[in-house]
C-alpha cells in the first residue's frame, strides 16, 4: 500500500510526464567554426541538444528526489526500533531486523531501478543503521559515514542535498548519492531522526548522452560541481561506472566548466587534453547545486 503511495506522490510531484532515458534527439545545429569566445547572453544560444539533454537530466533528478522526499513521508520511516541492534559486525542493523524499512528500500530498487542502485539509511550521528541491497551492507569498508558531504549537507540544511561525485566505500566504483532528512513522527517535530540517501545510476546517464546523435569528433560529457565527470557519450571513455578513483579526467580547469558553473550557457576554444577544441558548455540544475553539460568539438 505504502508503495503506491510513492507512485501516486511521484507523479503528483512531478506535474510534468516521464521522460524515458533511452530518448533520441536529433542534432539539427552544429558548431560554427569562429574562434571567438561567444556568450548566451551576448546572442548566442544553446544548441538544442544541450537544451534537451539539460531537461532530461534535470527531470529525472526531480523524478529521484520525490522518490526519496515521498518515502521520508511513511511511518514506517520515522522510527527507529532497532538501533540497538547496531553492530560493527554487520556495519548496521542485522539483515532480519527492520525488515519494514528493507522492504520499502527493496521495492524502490526494484520499480526504479533506472534512478537509483542502493538505499542507504543512516542514524543521525551519521552511522550507517541499513543499506539496502544487505551485500553493499557487508560490503562496507566503514560504517560511520558522517564524513561524507551528502550527510553534512542534510544536517546543515535540513533539505534534500546531492553530493558530488565519490567512491563508494560499498562497491569501489564511482557514485553520487542524493539524501534527504527524514523527521520524527510527533507534529511539527523538526528533528532529524535519520537520513535517506540513494546511490544514483550514473549508467542511466551514460545512455542519456549515448543516445545523442554526434557528429564525428563530437563528444559530451556530464560533470559534477568539483569538475568530475558522471557520464560520457564515448563509451570507450566511460570509466565512471568502474574505476575505484574519481580523477578519469579532469575538466575543472576548463574555462568553459567555470563559465558554466556561474550559470552562464555559451561557447569557447580552449586545450582540452592537449588538443584545440571548440566547447558548448551549459548548466545543470542540480537540487542545491549545479552539474555541467559540455559538448566538444574537434
Amino acid at each position: 500500500m505504502y508503495f503506491y503511495m510513492i507512485i501516486f506522490g511521484v507523479v503528483l510531484f512531478l506535474g510534468i510526464p516521464y521522460v524515458s532515458s533511452t530518448f533520441a534527439v536529433n542534432q539539427n545545429a552544429s558548431f560554427n567554426n569562429q574562434t571567438n569566445i561567444s556568450e548566451a547572453g551576448n546572442g548566442k544560444e544553446p544548441a538544442n541538444e544541450l537544451i534537451l539533454i539539460s531537461d532530461v537530466i534535470e527531470n529525472r533528478l526531480e523524478k529521484a528526489a520525490a522518490i526519496l522526499e515521498l518515502t521520508t513521508k511513511l511511518p514506517e520511516m520515522r522510527v527507529l526500533p532497532f538501533s540497538n541492534l547496531f553492530n560493527t559486525a554487520f556495519n548496521g542493523i542485522p539483515s532480519n531486523a527492520d525488515m519494514e524499512k528493507r522492504q520499502i528500500g527493496q521495492e524502490i530498487l526494484s520499480r526504479y531501478p533506472e534512478e537509483i542502485v542502493s538505499f542507504l539509511f543512516l542514524m543521525p550521528n551519521g552511522t550507517v543503521y541499513l543499506l539496502e541491497p544487505f551485500t553493499r551492507q557487508q560490503n562496507l569498508s566503514t560504517s560511520d559515514l558522517s564524513y561524507r558531504d551528502y550527510y553534512k549537507g542534510v544536517i546543515e540544511t535540513k533539505d534534500t542535498f546531492l553530493g558530488n561525485v565519490i567512491t563508494s566505500v560499498a562497491s569501489g566504483r564511482n557514485q553520487a548519492q542524493l539524501a534527504v532528512p527524514v523527521f520524527g513522527l510527533e507534529s511539527n517535530n523538526d528533528s532529524i531522526i535519520g537520513v535517506l540517501s540513494a546511490g544514483l545510476n550514473f549508467k542511466t546517464y551514460n545512455d542519456i548522452l549515448q543516445t545523442v546523435n554526434l557528429k564525428d569528433q563530437e563528444r559530451i560529457v556530464l560533470l559534477d560541481s568539483n569538475g568530475t565527470k558522471i557520464a560520457d557519450s564515448d563509451q570507450i571513455q566511460i570509466t565512471s561506472l568502474s574505476k575505484n578513483t574519481i580523477g578519469d579526467v579532469s575538466f575543472r580547469n576548463l574555462q568553459s566548466f567555470n563559465n558554466a558553473m556561474k550559470g552562464r550557457t555559451g561557447i569557447v576554444e580552449e586545450m582540452v587534453n592537449g588538443s584545440s577544441m571548440l566547447v558548448q558548455y551549459k548548466p545543470v540544475k542540480a537540487i542545491q547545486n549545479n552539474w555541467v553539460i559540455l559538448l566538444l568539438r574537434k
